[in-house]
């Protein structure tokens, strides 16, 4: 058994007005159409649904029978309309993001008060990483999105462009001198503190190292973002890394940055679980990240990628 699900609603309306004719004006439909349409009805449920007199029709029992089950499906679908409706104007919904910890700070805190003034509804979940787990954890499918380092590792069908900007030697007045840009090369002079390999951050830094001829011996190999921090703080090296990282350390005058000759440019883009088409809160969330980012440019020394 099958029921057109317009007829039903068209049958509600018909029992409502009790006349076919006035049923078929305000529904613009020609009455010989609505008669059909209670015919297709009564030959689906085998039972006769109106009674018709001189002044109109009425429902039998089976029709009124009918008719209640027609009202509760009406409703449903009213308030199906009504979620769908409020769903586009207040958006809800859950979004696991997995930052890279170079990011957490600089991003996450305006990120989630620009979500929770806009899109209340709309629940933010971060997780904090290196990059390589980040990856490792969105390819398993525990992240909706993430903030990742760019790479030919990558799908492109599933990201999109994000920030750029250039690291810098990071480390204390007195550790840095007066200073006021490093060539790669003299970093080999140095005592440098970096992320283990395959950290992006460490490759890179390999790469620049090949790329100047110069041997690469770092003083102290660290996976944690805040002791490489503490330890350049406290004099024991320099780290490389970008600004956005330090905001606050630099404004304090706890770690002084110095240009790196020739520059070293990261970029990152945003990148989505692959095999998974992105919900509507998904894509809320990367408009928000990406004009967020446009915003904080000057302040962070980002610039907002566009390939």
């Amino acid at each position: 058994m099958s029921m057109n699900l317009v007829y039903l609603l068209n049958f509600i309306q018909i029992v409502e007005w009790g006349n076919i004719s006035k049923a078929s004006a305000f529904l613009n439909i020609a009455q010989s159409a609505l008669s059909r349409q209670i015919k297709s009805l009564e030959d689906s449920l085998g039972t006769k649904l109106l009674r018709r007199h001189s002044w109109g029709v009425e429902p039998t029992e089976d029709g009124k029978l009918l008719l209640e089950h027609a009202r509760r499906i009406q409703k449903e679908l009213n308030s199906v309309k009504e979620s769908v409706q409020s769903n586009k104007d207040n958006p809800a919904g859950a979004v696991y993001l997995g930052v890279p910890s170079a990011y957490a700070l600089s991003v996450v805190p305006p990120l989630l008060h620009r979500m929770r003034a806009l899109y209340p509804n709309i629940s933010v979940h971060i997780v904090e990483a290196f990059s390589g787990t980040v990856y490792e954890w969105l390819i398993s499918g525990r992240l909706d999105m993430a903030i990742l380092y760019k790479s030919n590792e990558h799908n492109p069908a599933v990201t999109s462009p994000f920030v750029e900007e250039d690291m810098v030697a990071l480390g204390t007045a007195e550790t840095l001198g007066e200073a006021t840009e490093i060539a790669i090369r003299d970093l080999s002079q140095k005592k440098l503190i970096t992320a283990w390999r395959p950290h992006i951050h460490r490759l890179t830094l390999d790469a620049a190292f090949v790329a100047a001829e110069v041997p690469f011996e770092p003083l102290l190999e660290i996976d944690s973002l805040p002791c490489m921090i503490e330890m350049a703080q406290r004099g024991e090296g320099i780290i490389i890394f970008p600004t956005s990282c330090v905001t606050r350390e630099l404004n304090d005058g706890r770690l002084k940055a110095v240009p790196l000759r020739p520059n070293i440019r990261l970029s990152t883009v945003l990148c989505h679980t692959p095999n998974r088409q992105p919900t509507r809160a998904v894509t809320i969330l990367t408009n928000t990240l990406q004009m967020l980012a446009a915003e904080l440019g000057k302040k962070t020394g980002w610039s907002v990628s566009h390939k």
